[in-house]
């Protein structure tokens, strides 16, 4: 099986290539141009080089993928370069998913790295919610994962703007004390700071049984697939 990953090299997207190739599942790593030559990826043989908005060379890269894994997204300080929460967290989802449809030996299954809080309205979480939709609607089977904070120190990661995910120092501390009370076991599982390695894990489990779709997977889903191979994942 080879899944297609876009945002592969942003910091989920570089632990998630080389984990899943160790997991003896097939990779194409998507880049765009104005990366490939900054990055690794950017050498890599089996990359696909181009924009999203280039509808030919997309589809030449998803015809031998049954996987679509959507990583991309942007931060707030990239709006000076042009970003903005449309052109980034909402437009690709839709390109990449119009592409999924269109070429022949589908359906394949779409997972969409969307965030905690996504809802209906304005700003970030509000476009993590039409992308959501996008997949929802799609015709596909999908899968969305919604974490909360990432934190990608000693995984490995190794985006192409060069910075760390670290969540507030504060955060750890409080979900730690809150995570001690048995009844807010769960929702501390679903604010509590999640490895990049660990979602990653959580990824190639979701891509490996095609399962569950239908579902959004938030922390405590995302710890429970990565901690416990044996265990049915619940969304």
């Amino acid at each position: 099986m080879r899944a297609l990953v876009a945002g592969a090299t942003g910091a989920v997207g570089t632990v998630l290539v080389p984990t899943l190739r160790g997991a003896g599942l097939q990779a194409t790593p998507h880049v765009r141009p104005k990366t490939a030559a900054r990055h690794a990826f950017g050498k890599d043989p089996e990359a696909l080089i181009c924009d999203l908005a280039d509808s030919a060379a997309l589809d030449r890269g998803m015809a031998p993928c049954g996987t679509v894994v959507c990583l991309v997204g942007t931060m707030r300080r990239r709006f000076q370069q042009g970003d903005t929460y449309e052109s980034s967290d909402y437009r690709p989802v839709v390109q990449l998913v119009d592409s999924a449809k269109r070429v022949p030996g589908g359906p394949r299954h779409f997972v969409l790295l969307s965030a905690l809080g996504a809802r209906e309205g304005k700003g970030y979480l509000g476009w993590k919610w039409r992308a959501e939709e996008a997949v929802r609607h799609s015709g596909l089977p999908w899968t969305i994962l919604r974490p909360s904070f990432l934190d990608s120190r000693g995984t490995g990661s190794a985006p192409s703007d060069g910075r760390a995910r670290r969540p507030p120092a504060v955060v750890g501390g409080a979900l730690r004390l809150l995570g001690s009370l048995p009844a807010l076991r769960g929702i501390t599982d679903d604010l509590r700071p999640l490895p990049i390695d660990v979602l990653c894990r959580a990824i190639v489990r979701v891509l490996r049984e095609r399962s569950p779709t239908g579902a959004i997977l938030t922390g405590r889903s995302l710890w429970q697939a990565a901690a416990d191979p044996s265990s049915a994942i619940r969304g």
